[in-house]
């Protein structure tokens, strides 16, 4: 017996062994395992999968071998067909209704719904921005989403593939909220799970996965308190730098959450990001239709930007330019006074400016964050000039003496303000000192409280005046020549008139100190509902606007238009 236990031993190849050793066993089974995980997800060659998805691009039929190829390949572009993927043509419903029907009768084979997975997972959203090819990787996610427990189920418990094993964990991953429950864990620095996720699943870089974590975890910051979200603003757009898929609707995000912070004081960082060429461009140029991105946040969200940007062309202008000809004269203490009344602000530049780019890095930054905005003096080599609304009217300020400061009313200039050249003389931006404007200033000693009392003629007060009226909480203001015995007369009888929301006014008017209402609406002679605000800003207008408040230059006021 013993014999013949020996020889059967060796005749099977195992005499060099011994029993009762189980590693002997262990290593070819997971070599064994090994092999079968290669086997369970592997795909086609690339060369076959393109030219099956080249050829159902084109609309030409496909065998059954192709069919089966086509699967890994969806979203891959066909460089033949324009950069068309199959995701996008007309017959990509029929393709997955068939696959449909196979997954139902338990024919289609396991390798196939990988490669479905696969092109799932392969779609680029920065390479299939169009809606026929958005809605075709939609329509594969619903079928992966819907097909998947028919697979999981047809898998069974006994040699599963990993990536079967990965999917019964992590079923969401199918669904529309992919990305939930691994965002917030990736703004933390914590990236070992989705990174681990990703090696199981195969999800290449260029995947729209790691696109949509970025935009998960921005909207998920955009739910903390102001302190935390302003915290987080930095790791965010290092996540969008990284992962641009979804970065107009990340920027989107978080512009408007920044604006409802309280106070909203300027970022630099979100500033210079959102404002680069390659990005939404310079505010300045919304109005122009080239940076039309603005368009995407509301009016209010833009100028909060625009005011950002105003205040660093200001400081620039005369620590960078006027500074270089020792010209500025207190002038960037003087106007820093009315910064929050700038609406708008242009940078022209003289010869000498333009080369100084080659050897200059501040002029060269300078002029590389104002590309597409900026103009140029053709006459004054030496001099560049800065433009500025405040209120209703355009101040041009010049860099070097003997240059005046000229101050025209917005609607009657002499000139087009977004010409890209200027002489720069008489002709045009120092057009006042032969035709006339609404100010020149002059900058002798003791120039700066003259202006201000000059600005103060037109309208223009410092920044921090006294408040001529502040109203109590939840109350409307009165004039001396309103007769609050009328109002209260009116209001007994009933009396509703026309306008907007008075708590929704009220509220919106505390935020700014020294704005106030004047409602005139129910004296006896009748009259209008009135928004004073001594500093003009531009934020308190435009949520104005928005109310249906219009602007009356007789007043210097905001009022709502009898109905």
């Amino acid at each position: 017996m013993t014999r013949d236990l020996t020889a059967s031993i060796a005749a099977m190849g195992l005499s060099v062994g011994e029993f009762g050793r189980p590693e002997l066993v262990e290593k070819p089974t997971r070599e064994a395992e090994l092999l079968f995980q290669g086997y369970a997800k592997a795909k086609p060659s690339k060369e076959d999968a393109y030219a099956a998805a080249r050829t159902f691009v084109r609309g030409q039929p496909l065998d059954a071998w192709q069919r089966d190829l086509v699967a890994s390949a969806l979203a891959e572009p066909i460089r033949e067909q324009s950069g068309a993927t199959a995701l996008a043509s007309k017959r990509f419903p029929s393709l997955l209704a068939s696959y449909q029907e196979e997954v139902k009768r338990g024919d289609l084979w396991r390798l196939t719904w990988h490669g479905l997975l696969y092109s799932y997972f392969n779609f680029d959203p920065e390479a299939g921005k169009d809606e026929p090819t958005r809605a075709g990787w939609e329509a594969l996610r619903d079928f992966l989403e819907s097909t998947w427990p028919l697979i999981d189920s047809q898998a069974g418990e006994d040699m599963v593939p990993d990536w079967v094993q990965v999917l019964r964990k992590e079923a969401s991953v199918l669904t529309t909220g992919p990305v939930e429950k691994y965002s917030m864990d990736y703004l933390r620095g914590e990236t070992e799970p989705t990174d681990r996720l990703a090696e199981d699943l195969g999800i290449p870089p260029s995947s729209w996965f790691w696109h949509a974590l970025v935009l998960g975890a921005v909207r998920g910051a955009t739910t903390e308190a102001d302190a935390e979200f302003r915290r987080l603003v930095p790791q965010l757009l290092k996540l969008i730098q990284g992962k641009p898929g979804f970065r107009d609707e990340a920027l989107e995000t978080i512009l408007i959450r920044y604006h409802a912070c309280k106070g909203a004081p300027p970022d630099e960082r979100l500033r210079d990001f959102v404002c680069q060429p390659s990005v939404w461009k310079n505010p300045k140029l919304k109005a122009a239709g080239i940076a039309t991105a603005w368009n995407r946040v509301p009016d209010p969200v833009w100028r909060m930007v625009l005011g950002w940007v105003n205040e660093r062309n200001l400081k620039d202008f005369f620590d960078i330019l006027a500074a270089r000809n020792n010209a500025d004269e207190g002038r960037l203490a003087f106007w820093s006074k009315y910064l929050k009344q700038i609406s708008w602000t242009r940078l022209v530049f003289g010869a000498d400016t333009m080369a100084l780019k080659r050897t200059n890095a501040g002029v060269r930054e300078l002029i590389a964050r104002e590309e597409g905005a900026y103009a140029q003096l053709t006459s004054k080599p030496e001099v560049d000039a800065f433009m500025m609304q405040v209120g209703s009217y355009l101040i041009i300020e010049f860099s070097k003496k003997p240059n005046a400061c000229y101050v025209y009313q917005a609607d009657q200039l002499p000139f087009e303000p977004y010409d890209r050249h200027y002489d720069g003389g008489t002709a045009d931006l120092a057009a006042g000192f032969r035709v006339g404007c609404a100010l020149r200033i002059v900058h002798r000693e003791g120039w700066g409280w003259r202006a201000e009392q000059d600005l103060r003629q037109l309208g223009i007060l410092p920044d921090e005046p006294a408040p001529r009226r502040v109203p109590a909480a939840g109350t409307t203001s009165t004039t001396a020549g309103t007769r609050p015995a009328e109002r209260a007369t009116s209001v007994a009888h009933g009396a509703s008139p026309p306008g907007p929301d008075m708590a929704t006014l009220n509220t919106l008017i505390s935020r700014f100190r020294g704005a106030s209402v004047d409602d005139r609406r129910t004296s006896s002679s009748g009259g209008r509902l009135w928004v004073e605000d001594p500093l003009n800003r531009v934020q308190l207008g435009s949520e104005l606007t928005a109310l249906g408040f219009k602007w009356a230059n007789s007043r210097q006021a905001w009022y709502y238009p009898e109905i």
